[in-house]
């Protein structure tokens, strides 16, 4: 046999589009990419049930945290919540902004990415459902608030 074939091994990744793609991170990138204290996001983690332990290493799955994420949309209403019943979830189409990590953000990191006042920020989340708040972490869906100012003047027209 040849010893280049084995040691390359097979080629995976004509297998796996970007649909089906996991996400996965460690504790310390997940705590800087959604602003949090490192124990902080290990607890918040642990309570989603997000995390992977592969020997002596843990991992968070990034889609498992993003639908806990989405349970504590502040906006979401009684007749919502009802009427939730388990179905498949549709990926959607991984952004730019998701590519470089920030899919979640901070209040002051929303108010500078976005360049406006933090009080703007509070209004369009209010408008657009896009502030989470999670055990006193208030998180904005960058996804909603892209899709907010995207579609701000549509309605004119």
């Amino acid at each position: 046999m040849n010893g280049k074939n084995l040691a390359k091994g097979p080629d995976l990744e004509k297998y796996i589009n970007d649909q089906n793609r996991k996400r996965f991170i460690q504790y310390s990138e997940g705590a800087r990419l959604f602003g949090m204290r490192y124990w902080s996001f290990v607890r918040f983690c642990k309570r989603a049930g997000a995390v992977i332990t592969l020997r002596k290493t843990a991992i968070v799955d990034l889609d498992v945290l993003e639908d806990y994420i989405e349970q504590f949309n502040e906006y979401r209403e009684d007749t919502e919540m009802e009427d939730a019943m388990p179905r498949k979830k549709e990926k959607a189409p991984i952004d730019e902004r998701m590519i470089n990590g920030k899919k979640w953000v901070r209040l002051d990191e929303a108010a500078e990415l976005y360049s406006v006042s933090t009080k703007t920020i509070e209004k369009w989340a209010e408008q657009s459902k896009a502030k989470y708040k999670i055990d006193g972490v208030v998180l904005f869906s960058t996804t909603k608030l892209d899709m907010f100012i995207e579609n701000m003047g549509q309605e004119d027209l």
